[in-house]
């Protein structure tokens, strides 16, 4: 019964360990930042996206890294020639391709909308 009450406890102190702080994680994504015009083929080994190219901006060459796992999900609508932008203070990241413009809200967590 003993060995019971321990696994139960450590389990339930595991799963709260798991629990996402949505203000934080929406806090995290309005910093990044990204003006890119993808010059290289996306990686598709890696579950974070690294797009290479240059900067909308200045035209120098530079990466957006997203470790948040936002962007990547989105790495299918990526091609080289696409620009990507994504806002500091904003919770919305933009595909811009030649004839369309897409555009992905960081969203939902927890029940709760953000924007």
């Amino acid at each position: 019964m003993k060995k019971v009450f321990i696994l139960l406890m450590g389990t339930c102190s595991l799963i709260s360990c798991l629990k996402i702080d949505c203000d934080k994680a929406a806090q995290a994504a309005k910093e990044r930042e990204c003006l890119l015009i993808i010059e290289q083929e996306l990686s598709t080994s890696t579950p974070y996206l690294n797009a290479k190219g240059r900067n909308l901006l200045t035209k120098e060459p530079c990466e957006c890294k997203d470790e948040g796992r936002w962007w990547v999900q989105y790495r299918e609508y990526m091609s080289v020639g696409d620009t990507l932008i994504k806002r500091k203070g904003e919770l919305v990241f933009y595909i811009h391709k030649k004839d369309t413009i897409l555009s992905f809200p960081w969203g939902e967590c927890e029940g709760k909308i953000y924007e």
